[in-house]
């Protein structure tokens, strides 16, 4: 008897550590099982990832020939700046087919384009977490687009597996990862550029733009002119041939360039 009311005790006094007052120590023990129990996740931080970075240079001098231009188009132009080059993943099903398991198929459509919440290690072997689009539930593969065979679940930053076995239908549908590259050209760093603006009292006016990447106003406008007739004029080192100026075209030819 005496032992019975021990046991009893005991049981009480566990039930009571669980939950006192107002901390319950069921989610803080879930916490620590799935800190052992689950795999690291390495989660996806951005769509794009930066490949590459380099300088270009924009100038084309076509010398020794007749351009014409209207007003507010570019007499001359040489800039620098940066071409970057972004890559980006896609993830296809090869085929049209369904993940299933008792608890939350997924149908895949190898027409859309599905997310990856991001990677874990399992037994040495990288797979990738398939969102399912119940949170936190994931389904895995490898890098050859093969499918694990059991569903994950993500809670607390770790990936903890579950029992449920998965059936692939069809069974050689896998997934396959798609890379996409992505150029942008960003903010001109400097240079300069040279914009016809027309002709009025008798002179042949230009918009002169420099630009500075390092200058908190992005660099400089000018406003500059030469005498209506044609002849030689030089800008920025360069030499050119006015061969015909009205109100709103241009007709020049570069002589010289400055490279």
């Amino acid at each position: 008897m005496k032992k019975k009311i021990a046991c009893l005790s005991l049981c009480l006094l566990v039930a009571g550590c669980l939950r006192a007052g107002d901390y319950d120590l069921l989610p803080i023990r879930s916490k620590i099982v799935n800190a052992y129990m689950g795999y690291s996740v390495d989660f996806v931080e951005q769509d794009e990832e930066l490949v590459s970075s380099q300088s270009e240079r924009e100038h084309d001098y076509v010398l020794n020939k007749a351009i014409t231009v209207r007003k507010g188009e570019a007499v001359l132009s040489d800039k620098f700046f940066n071409r970057d080059m972004y890559r980006s993943y896609i993830y296809r099903p090869t085929k049209k087919g369904t993940l299933q398991n008792q608890s939350f198929p997924m149908r895949l459509d190898d027409r859309k384009e599905y997310k990856v919440l991001g990677w874990s290690k399992i037994d040495g072997v990288e797979y990738s977490l398939l969102d399912s689009g119940l949170d936190g539930y994931v389904f895995l593969f490898d890098e050859k687009g093969n499918f694990y065979n059991r569903a994950g679940w993500i809670e607390d930053g770790r990936l903890r597996i579950l029992d449920e076995e998965i059936f692939v239908y069809p069974s050689d549908m896998k997934m396959q990862t798609i890379a996409r590259i992505r150029n942008e050209v960003s903010n001109i760093r400097n240079g300069y550029e040279v914009k016809y603006n027309g002709v009025k009292l008798d002179r042949i006016w230009f918009d002169y733009l420099a630009y500075d990447a390092d200058d908190n106003d992005g660099g400089r406008f000018e406003r500059i002119s030469f005498p209506d007739k044609p002849g030689l004029i030089t800008i920025n080192g360069i030499g050119l041939r006015i061969l015909k100026a009205d109100e709103d075209t241009l007709t020049y030819m570069i002589l010289q360039g400055n490279e």
